[in-house]
């Protein structure tokens, strides 16, 4: 025991007041951060830019749809193609297809006479007995040799010759022969005759006094330009004017005798004494006989 003498001492607090005083202050609000840091730090704040990258957007496109891969059995060796399943076609609608003709074809043949009737004799054609027989001369030639009856078919009408006004004129390569009427038609015909053995048949359009007789052409010496229907055939149509050349006489008149047949024409001509048999066609054939009508 100190003595009275000796200085008096507060008491010492205990080790854990400290602690006692930042619970007090604790629970009044104050908080630790006080305690040791009792200046606050300032916190600057800064806007960061904000960068904005404009960009092309794409369109959109339409993604490929890929069709599936069929594999045939023809396509895979052995067994691959064996293991194959069997393909059951989907049952179709049935369509019902017509056909429209585009054309109408135009028989080139005039039809046969009734009670000329055509067959096969032993893989052969064979005709039989025409309603009427080509008379005269006509009738023997025809009697004669029967191939005409299947070239030229049957007579047409009676079956007798008709007498008609005619020309004849030579060429470098064949003749022209006037008609003053054909026998199908009833009207004025110009056969062209080649001498390759072909023929064509025109209608005689030339008209006097609205064609010209001629066109002054300068022929080659010895030749001659065709004048009239003749002239007009041959000046218009260059198969004819070519096939035949140049006129080598002058035309010569009379009188011819024709008939007509389903499939061509006889004709007697007297300027040289020929019947020729013509045979229609594209182009037609004749041959010539040295017998009257």
């Amino acid at each position: 025991m100190e003595s009275h003498g000796a200085r008096l001492r507060p008491p010492r607090p205990p080790r854990w007041g400290w602690l006692w005083w930042v619970m007090v202050l604790s629970l009044a609000g104050v908080g630790c951060e006080s305690l040791f840091s009792p200046t606050p730090t300032p916190i600057f704040v800064t806007a960061t830019p904000q960068f904005i990258v404009v960009t092309n957007t794409p369109v959109p496109t339409a993604s490929p749809v890929l069709a599936p891969t069929v594999l045939l059995p023809n396509d895979l060796p052995g067994q691959e193609a064996a293991a194959l399943p069997s393909a059951t076609p989907s049952p179709q609608p049935s369509l019902a297809i017509t056909n429209t003709p585009t054309f109408t074809p135009t028989p080139t043949n005039t039809p046969p006479t009734p009670g000329a009737v055509i067959g096969l004799v032993g893989g052969v054609v064979a005709q039989a007995e025409c309603q009427v027989a080509p008379q005269g001369g006509f009738g023997t030639l025809y009697s004669a040799a029967p191939e005409l009856r299947e070239q030229l078919g049957c007579p047409l009408g009676d079956g007798s010759a008709q007498s008609v006004n005619n020309a004849f004129q030579s060429y470098e390569n064949g003749i022209m022969i006037w008609v003053s009427r054909l026998p199908d038609t009833g009207q004025g015909g110009i056969f062209a005759i080649f001498n390759n053995s072909t023929y064509q048949r025109f209608n005689d359009t030339w008209q006097s006094g609205v064609d010209p007789e001629s066109l002054g052409v300068a022929a080659p010496e010895g030749r001659l330009e065709p004048v009239r229907g003749f002239g007009k055939i041959w000046r218009e149509s260059i198969g004819v004017r070519d096939g035949l050349g140049w006129a080598t006489t002058p035309e010569l008149g009379g009188t011819a005798f024709i008939l007509g047949f389903e499939r061509g024409d006889m004709l007697y001509v007297p300027q040289d004494g020929q019947t020729y048999i013509l045979v229609a066609g594209a182009p037609g054939t004749w041959r010539s006989v040295s017998q009257g009508y």
